[in-house]
């Protein structure tokens, strides 16, 4: 199969084809004439944090919902987080989980271990019987305060004990500024060792991460909305608008942007649970804003694309390349429309970005097969791949 169009290819749009078999690019050239694809060839996302409920809380979201709501934003692989219920601490249930997700995924899946106090002492020994089989992006996201926290000192421990990429959500559980929370967090860590910090709120933390061994994700929400403009809560919470406009002239900092999709019903966020659906929306959103000038396209491709893959070790995935997996995107930059909820496909049904203009998918494909078309899947669940050891 060969594709020629306007494709995004090492840094730049080029007009070239594609060639493609055994869904892996074999060749990129302006010699190479396939069929016409009208638009912009964009490598497929790589959303590394997103929260797939499932088990008890499939009614607020499943594998199968949240994994179609990705291949409509135009994402290829997710990396799912382990604090579901019951959470992903042992290899009992991660591969009770996998198990779900290789009969429902729409897109490729990739899973997380839980870290708690409970499990620090065999984590090694639990990783090892899991990668017999598949392969465990990070531990983590692994939490310093609220449900399934751990001390500094299990971090630590854990960190000496598996040679593995460990992701943590930031906030220092003896601080009550939020603010502060994050940067005493990031700031103790880093003494520590090298992690990956997920959704970081504040320009500060950001900062030190910058000028550190260690690398950082930032989200949508955090960069659009401050917490005089959205009351209802996420973790970490919304800063005040000073605080979101530095983190925005900061976004060049960031080694990943990641939506930290996070499904609850409107019932359960009025009563204040934590966290916004946003996997459907990302990509498309900032590819409007590229388009706009707002943000660099180069810069939307390395931390929604390039850095993933290279950060969290997924072997062929990433930007267009011979030998990478044929996963693209293509985007009619003329379809522009307000994002609305009830043209979504997370199951809860709202969404905070309401009304932001967005860009959506025209096509999708994944290793080399065309999987949506104009709105319509062409696939059923279950086409995704889970990821191998």
């Amino acid at each position: 199969m060969i594709i020629y169009g306007n494709v995004f290819y090492k840094g730049r749009i080029v007009e070239c084809g594609i060639e493609v078999e055994n869904g892996v690019v074999v060749d990129i050239g302006k010699d190479k004439r396939g069929k016409s694809v009208d638009g912009i060839i964009m490598p497929a996302g790589i959303d590394v944090h997103v929260h797939f409920r499932d088990f008890k809380e499939s009614y607020k979201e499943t594998i199968e919902s949240g994994s179609l709501s990705a291949l409509y934003g135009g994402v290829c692989l997710v990396v799912d987080q382990p604090n579901t219920n019951p959470p992903i601490v042992d290899e009992e249930i991660y591969f009770k989980r996998m198990e779900i997700a290789e009969r429902s995924t729409y897109v490729d899946y990739s899973l997380n271990l839980g870290l708690v106090k409970d499990n620090v002492d065999e984590i090694d020994e639990i990783l090892k019987k899991i990668e017999e089989k598949y392969y465990v992006p990070a531990i983590g996201e692994v939490f310093l305060k609220g449900k399934m926290s751990v001390s500094y000192e299990t971090l630590e421990k854990a960190k000496k004990t598996v040679n593995k990429l460990i992701t943590v959500h930031a906030e220092d559980p003896n601080e009550e500024d939020d603010v502060m929370a994050e940067v005493k967090a990031v700031e103790r860590c880093l003494k520590m060792n090298r992690f990956h910090f997920c959704h970081i709120s504040t320009a500060k933390a950001l900062d030190m991460i910058y000028n550190s061994e260690s690398t950082s994700e930032v989200t949508p929400h955090h960069l659009l909305y401050s917490k005089e403009v959205v009351k209802f809560k996420v973790n970490p919470s919304l800063k005040s608008n000073e605080e979101r406009v530095a983190l925005v002239r900061n976004f060049y900092k960031a080694d990943i942007l990641s939506s930290d999709h996070a499904p609850h019903t409107l019932e359960e966020k009025w009563e204040g649970a934590p966290g916004f659906p946003g996997v459907e929306t990302l990509y498309p959103m900032f590819f409007y804003m590229a388009k706009k000038g707002y943000i660099k396209i180069n810069d939307l491709v390395e931390k929604f694309v390039v850095n993933p893959a290279k950060i969290f070790g997924f072997d062929r995935y990433g930007e267009i390349e011979v030998g990478n997996y044929a996963n693209f995107v293509v985007f009619d930059p003329h379809r522009e429309r307000p994002i609305k909820a009830k043209d979504l496909h997370s199951k809860v049904g709202w969404t905070i970005y309401e009304g932001l203009m967005a860009v959506f998918p025209k096509d999708v494909y994944i290793r080399g097969e065309k999987v949506l078309e104009d709105g319509e899947i062409l696939i059923d669940r279950g086409f995704g791949k889970v990821l191998q050891a």
